[in-house]
């Protein structure tokens, strides 16, 4: 009966655990959810409210601009047909391109004297306005930006007003409007069906919404007093102005005509002051939201657990009698495993030994006993270090026991035991103490495994890995000189073709020399004479003439090969003025010798050496070349510049591109080159390149200075 009583609380216990625990969890879960929609609606609140400002200060600049054309100035200093003719044609532009509503213009005391909407039916012309903010801020000096009611139009719009000064720009002479709807704004922004979104006055009064009934009601109650100053300022026509029904019941929370409450959110909208975006949720159906998923979900786990809790009693219930009885049987079964276990511990083919707190040994296995050569009555109740050597004796008393009967637990112990014939035998010793109720290690449970053989054989081992290690030292020092003479032999490879590229750019240099300074003189003079050959024979030989002039176009033709020759070979202008100039120049010689579009980017760099400059300069000339004749670009980008390590000059397309790994073949000699070139300058080049997407080549200089 106690035990069922138990089982019966413990069961009550964990169900009202659970119940507990589904609540709990429950209202941590509908405040997160609360949270969450907050935060959200706070962001969608504060994003339209953005939107909502950057909309409505869109025409500022327009009227401004509208307002400093001469037509508006000469409109309003001389007023005839024909200043007002030109006046409407500048309004009607306006109106047309920017997709307005009107726009007008009003002299100095607010008569409207050219409109847009001049021929309609809602035409401004000879209105007055004047009682309008927007027209006597404007005519003080001031821009404004006004939200009304149309008077005429009975249209909501958004009117942007600025004086228009004299040509001294001292004198007002009147006031430029004009008029831009709100309806896209409205159906744009102001488009969550879920919510009620108002933008309401700073008296409360809807302006825009996207509940239509609700517009120019009062979002909260007012009195006659406030009502009568909105009639008189004629913003929103003439009323009436209802009630929304909307009253706050508390902070944050808002309550309808027919009770139903929302959660109540504003925002204030940058540069119009006091005007709001409110935000109305309702709060039933947040909750709604919030409590179906969690009903759904959580519910019938609670009832599940009721009812796995019930069946866990009966379960519980009947384990517990089975428990008993076979509490009996195993009292049995462990009396006969005990018998097992001994006759499994004597007969084991291993050496097995229990020794007490004392050090005595009071059980040992048949296998043990054989391999040491005794019989068990001269091993039982005689100290274990008997059978040790001296050395392992002090060894085990002095360390192993000490620590044994503290931790109860050691493994692969090195001892030498002395077998009864004198012989000495190698063991590792693994044990593991047995404890009482007091958790204190009563006796040992010990495995003794013959290593002799193993250490004979290691030290074996040991001697061999020393002629090993002699060997492989040896080895090591004839790898490290022949590693030397590679790598001396590599340093003499890479001076050799340093020395033969630095050979063949003297080479192209003398030969550009030889070209420009000889042969381009040589023909110079052959072109004076054949010039002197037509004038002298135009007038006896016309044939001989033509002969020579075509002699002449051919020289001419041959001079600029020449030239172009002698710049491919060695351009001048790197000798003379650098680096950076002498690319700028390769560049804009390619652009005007393809269709191609050459662009070339530089920053200061520091002065380098005469090799240094000639191999960036081959670098690029041969990346750009080869841009232009495999790469079909249309677009070639050339960047000398620094960075942390040093200079970089980096050579851009977008070709077709190629696949290096896939085609390492087709890289061809000028990519090999290239990157010949960067290496022995102590640099390196980087390809990058995949099929349809062009080549990017970045050779990187290491210099000093730089880290």
């Amino acid at each position: 009966m106690k035990l069922r009583m138990i089982i019966l609380i413990l069961a009550v216990f964990a169900f009202l655990s659970a119940t507990t625990g589904g609540w709990v969890y429950y209202y941590a879960y509908r405040k997160a959810v609360f949270q969450k929609a907050e935060t959200q609606s706070a962001s969608q609140l504060k994003l339209l409210t953005d939107q909502l400002s950057t909309y409505l200060s869109e025409h500022i600049k327009p009227v401004r601009t509208l307002s400093r054309l001469g037509e508006m100035q000469k409109a309003l200093e001389s007023t005839n047909l024909e200043t007002i003719y030109e006046a409407n044609q500048i309004l009607d532009m306006f109106t047309r391109s920017l997709e307005l509503d009107v726009s007008y213009l009003m002299d100095h005391n607010g008569i409207t004297i050219c409109s847009s909407n001049r021929n309609q039916h809602d035409s401004f012309v000879d209105k007055d306005f004047s009682f309008r903010p927007y027209f006597t801020a404007a005519i003080q000096g001031e821009p404004a930006t006004y939200l009304a009611l149309g008077i005429t139009s009975m249209k909501r719009g958004v009117y942007y007003s600025h004086p228009v000064y004299g040509r001294t720009n001292q004198k007002i002479l009147g006031v430029a409007v004009i008029k831009s709807s709100i309806e896209f704004l409205e159906s744009t922004l102001f488009s969550d069906p879920e919510h009620i979104l108002l933008f309401v006055n700073p008296d409360g009064i809807i302006f825009i919404s996207n509940q239509p009934d609700l517009r120019f009601q009062l979002l909260w109650h007012l009195d006659d007093k406030k009502l009568d100053q909105i009639v008189n300022s004629r913003q929103f026509g003439n009323g009436p102005w209802e009630w929304s029904g909307f009253s706050q019941a508390k902070p944050g929370i808002v309550t309808s005509s027919d009770g139903t409450r929302f959660l109540h959110t504003t925002l204030p909208v940058a540069n119009y002051p006091d005007w709001q975006v409110v935000s109305l949720r309702n709060k039933k159906a947040i909750e709604k939201q919030v409590s179906r998923p969690f009903i759904r979900g959580v519910g019938p786990a609670v009832i599940g657990i009721s009812i796995l809790a019930g069946i866990l009693v009966f379960v519980l219930y009947q384990q517990a009698v089975k428990e008993i009885a076979q509490r009996k049987t195993a009292e049995k079964k462990l009396r006969v495993s005990e018998e097992r276990y001994r006759h499994i511990y004597h007969k084991t083919p291993i050496m097995l030994h229990s020794i007490d707190t004392r050090g005595r040994i009071i059980r040992v296995s048949d296998h043990w006993v054989d391999v040491m050569g005794y019989d068990r009555n001269e091993v039982i109740d005689r100290y274990l270090t008997d059978f040790f050597t001296p050395e392992s004796k002090k060894y085990a008393l002095e360390v192993i026991f000490p620590q044994f009967f503290c931790t109860g637990f050691f493994k692969d112990v090195p001892y030498t035991y002395i077998k009864k014939n004198k012989e000495k035998i190698d063991i590792l010793l693994s044990c593991y103490g047995v404890r009482d109720e007091n958790h204190k290690v009563v006796r040992s449970l010990a495995v003794s495994v013959d290593v002799t053989e193993k250490n004979k054989t290691q030290k074996d081992l040991e001697i061999a890995k020393e002629k090993l290690s002699r060997y492989s030292q040896d080895l090591e020092q004839q790898v490290r000189r022949r590693t030397a003479q590679l790598e001396k032999a590599q340093d003499n490879l890479k001076n050799l073709s340093k020395n033969i590229i630095a050979s063949q750019e003297r080479e192209k240099e003398l030969v550009a020399r030889e070209l420009h300074d000889q042969l381009g003189q040589v023909l110079t003079a052959l072109r004076i004479d054949a010039v002197w050959l037509t004038k002298h024979l135009s007038a006896t030989t016309a044939n001989a003439a033509d002969r020579a002039e075509k002699m002449s176009f051919l020289i001419d033709k041959t001079i600029q090969d020449v030239r172009d020759m002698s710049y491919r070979l060695r351009p001048r202008v790197l000798d003379d003025l650098g680096l950076a100039d002498a690319l700028e120049s390769l560049v804009s010689d390619f652009e005007k010798r393809s269709n191609v579009s050459c662009v070339f980017r530089r920053d200061p760099i520091p002065e380098i050496d005469k090799t240094l400059a000639t191999a960036l300069y081959r670098i690029g000339q041969e990346a750009v070349t080869n841009a232009i004749r495999h790469a079909d670009a249309t677009t070639i980008m050339v960047e000398l510049r620094t960075d942390i390590h040093g200079l970089v000059l980096i050579v851009e397309d977008n070709g077709i591109g190629f696949d290096p790994k896939d085609n390492p073949k087709q890289t061809g000699f000028g990519l090999e080159s290239m990157i010949e070139r960067a290496n022995l300058t102590g640099g390196w080049l980087d390809i990058t390149s995949a099929i349809g997407k062009g080549t990017r080549i970045c050779c990187k200089i290491a210099m000093k200075g730089y880290t």
